[in-house]
């Protein structure tokens, strides 16, 4: 990424998708719960994120489960990569910047717990990841996927936060500290900054 982004918690809203609407509602305890066709095959898969747990079923069969050591904040349903699919973006809270992959100049562990932001999609039954951020400069607050500037093709657009520090590499979300607006786009290998306000 030429800038790394940052965004934290849920907004919960409607997504209507040139491909299809996809409505999202909140209930107690922090559920959000959205319906999709994401693969195409005529069958809905059921998205529920229940305390900070997301699961993808399609009837009866659970499909995929994010993993416990992950704290899911929020979902959307929309096509960030403007490639006529719809994706399945996550924003999370985890340890680390890298998965079982490092590159080759990490000598340590990256115990770091802090914001992601997680793109996939959906084919043959399974989540495929798109692109998957390392730990953000700033967490994420809120985000939307919207036509932001009226060309055809859809923005990540983003409120972001900051962290404030817990413990020597655990962070969370500064709730006193400003908050800025800032829209991204997809380039083919990742998000670009197009917009900060």
């Amino acid at each position: 990424m030429v800038n790394r982004m940052g965004l934290c918690c849920g907004v919960i809203f409607m997504i209507l998708a040139v491909f299809g609407s996809f409505l999202m509602t909140r209930g107690s305890g922090f559920q959000v719960h959205a319906e999709g066709d994401l693969d195409s095959d005529g069958i809905t898969e059921a998205y529920n994120l229940v305390d900070h747990c997301l699961t993808v079923r399609e009837g009866d069969q659970e499909l995929w489960r994010s993993p416990r050591d992950w704290r899911i904040d929020n979902f959307a349903l929309d096509d960030v990569d403007n490639d006529g699919t719809i994706n399945m973006v996550i924003t999370l809270w985890k340890k680390g910047s890298f998965g079982s992959v490092k590159p080759f100049w990490l000598t340590i562990e990256d115990e770091d717990y802090k914001n992601h932001l997680f793109v996939y999609r959906f084919k043959n039954k399974a989540i495929k990841q798109v692109w998957c951020s390392s730990d953000l400069d700033r967490p994420i607050i809120s985000f939307t996927i919207r036509d932001y500037d009226g060309d055809g093709l859809n923005e990540l657009v983003v409120k972001e936060g900051q962290y404030r520090k817990i413990d020597e590499e655990h962070y969370t979300l500064d709730t006193k500290a400003p908050v800025r607006t800032t829209v991204w786009r997809w380039d083919e290998w990742g998000f670009s900054l197009y917009y900060s306000r």
